[in-house]
């Protein structure tokens, strides 16, 4: 990446939905951020903080 990015990842269920996805996002230079839906304050000061949400789904089997 070449300009810092934020990434907030908000996973639907308890379990990651893509494991590795964080590992390799700051590797690639992002600093990630990870929650889930239930905590609405840390949500808003995220986004309020400029990090792309993402929502994350586990894929169909």
């Amino acid at each position: 990446m070449s300009t810092a990015k934020q990434v907030l990842l908000i996973n639907l269920d308890a379990t990651p939905a893509m494991p590795g996805l964080t590992d390799a996002l700051r590797a690639a230079g992002a600093e990630v951020r990870e929650m889930n839906l239930n905590d609405y304050g840390a949500l808003l000061d995220a986004l309020a903080q400029g990090f792309m949400p993402v929502v994350l789904k586990a894929p169909a089997v």
